[in-house]
């Protein structure tokens, strides 16, 4: 993973070999009270957000033409773990 220049998110390494799947399913409307704690570099066609709401929070994925997925929402813990291990490429 790279910290990316002022501005950017960090880039996202390449799957493992070994990485586990990730439960991918339709982005539900916004909350009135999101807030997007991290993100991932722009300059890629797929970027990822760390998002919180509600006490619980889950990870949003997005490509250029407008297609986003969630993962299920999760407690801070588990969601912080698979955070990182989607940066280190561990998680897909």
């Amino acid at each position: 993973m790279t910290d990316g220049a002022a501005g950017h998110g960090p880039h996202v390494l390449p799957p493992q070999p070994d990485c586990r799947p990730i439960t991918w399913q339709a982005a539900l409307p916004p909350e009135d009270r999101r807030k997007v704690l991290r993100w991932t570099c722009t300059c890629k066609p797929l970027v990822y957000y760390l998002i919180t709401s509600g006490g619980r929070g889950y990870v949003e994925r997005a490509t250029r033409g407008g297609d986003t997925d969630q993962t299920p929402r999760l407690r801070y813990a588990p969601l912080a773990d698979l955070w990182e291990h989607l940066l280190l490429g561990r998680a897909r």
